[in-house]
């Protein structure tokens, strides 16, 4: 039977432990790494707020799993783990960006908020969100407010990609690119990874959020369409 000074031990134990580890609540901006936890011999739980597809840098490295749509079950295979890993999200057509590290303070759980307007569209007072321009110039639909204007300027023209701008969006304080990628070489897979594409263009503002039509090129389909939000 345990005793009394046993039972308290106890209790601290669990209640240090309890305290020690917590919970992490991320707030995403469209343009940081998403900071991903994880340690040897424990899970973490990345809950994202819509569906995806996963794409990791070295997957040796890691057991992933899928618990439901919007969780994933994280389990190194090594000690020390220092890459980064690519969500797509499939409702907004979203990238992602994650670091995932051994290095961070350890926490089980990592719940992942996007900021988003009700439906994706224009609410009186606010203006559009990110995601809402996003899924607008995915699907062709001009949202009120928004002027887009044809252009062919060539934004990236370095292998792998070469980017070239088709028409800009602008509405007050957001402009948005959709243009199209094409791998420069064809005979090879090449991800779209944004880390890789990154186009700064100081005069519509801030890099925000980047998705594409396709996730990878290769000898099947060399281009797509890719879309990108700027903010100021």
């Amino acid at each position: 039977m345990m005793s009394d000074t046993a039972r308290r031990v106890v209790a601290l134990a669990l209640a240090a432990a309890t305290t020690s580890v917590q919970a992490l609540d991320i707030e995403w901006d469209g343009t940081s790494y998403l900071r991903v936890p994880v340690k040897l011999g424990s899970d973490t739980r990345l809950v994202m707020p819509e569906p995806f597809d996963d794409a990791w840098e070295h997957d040796e490295e890691i057991s992933a799993t899928l618990l439901d749509a919007h969780t994933l079950i994280i389990r190194p295979r090594t000690a020390k783990i220092e890459q980064r890993l690519t969500l797509h999200g499939r409702n907004s057509g979203t990238l992602y960006l994650a670091r995932v590290s051994s290095a961070l303070p350890y926490a089980p759980l990592v719940t992942v908020h996007s900021p988003t307007i009700a439906g994706g569209t224009l609410t009186p007072g606010v203006g559009l969100s990110v995601t809402a321009l996003l899924r607008a110039m995915m699907l062709g639909a001009v949202p009120p407010g928004v002027r887009v204007e044809k252009t062919s300027r060539v934004l990236l023209d370095q292998a792998p990609y070469r980017v070239v701008a088709e028409q800009l969006w602008q509405s007050f304080g957001q402009a948005g690119v959709i243009a199209r990628v094409t791998s420069a070489l064809p005979q090879r897979t090449v991800p779209i990874v944004p880390a890789n594409i990154l186009i700064q263009m100081p005069q519509l503002g801030t890099l925000r959020a980047m998705a594409a039509d396709d996730y990878e090129l290769g000898p099947g389909q060399t281009s797509c369409r890719v879309y990108i939000v700027y903010g100021r």
